[in-house]
């Protein structure tokens, strides 16, 4: 596939990832991400003072505290602020008329698409729509 397929898919990505983040802050407005310990580990919200917890149990993790260190770097905002590094990345390696992208052809790479959006595709391997020509 062409660079600028990869750019499209990239972008629907993109998307998608910015549409979950935002309907998570959505429908949990105020919510404060991150992990309370006590007899069961738990995630922690808060809404106006109050609290939500949210029982491990349910997820079987057999290490909780392990997992929930990952949901609460995870966080939407985070999430946010990656896809906007990773737009910046999109936009910097560009692609040109005749399919090469802007910023590495002027370093001398011929790879098209280049290897920094090969790199942010890899990311998801596992979509349907991945190309595995893409695979850096």
């Amino acid at each position: 596939m062409t660079a600028v397929a990869l750019a499209r898919f990239l972008r629907a990505r993109f998307q998608e990832e910015e549409q979950v983040a935002r309907d998570a802050v959505a429908g949990a407005p105020g919510a404060v991400w991150g992990v309370m310990a006590d007899e069961i580990e738990q995630v922690l919200t808060s809404e106006d003072g109050g609290t939500t917890h949210t029982p491990m149990v349910q997820f079987g993790a057999e290490d909780p505290v392990k997992l929930l260190a990952h949901v609460a770097r995870h966080d939407p905002a985070r999430v946010l602020r990656e896809l906007e590094a990773k737009r910046a990345l999109l936009a910097e390696h560009r692609t040109r008329d005749d399919g090469t992208c802007a910023t590495c052809r002027e370093a001398g790479c011929p790879r098209s698409p280049c290897t920094t959006l090969r790199l942010l595709a890899v990311l998801y391997a596992g979509h349907p729509g991945y190309d595995d020509s893409w695979h850096p």
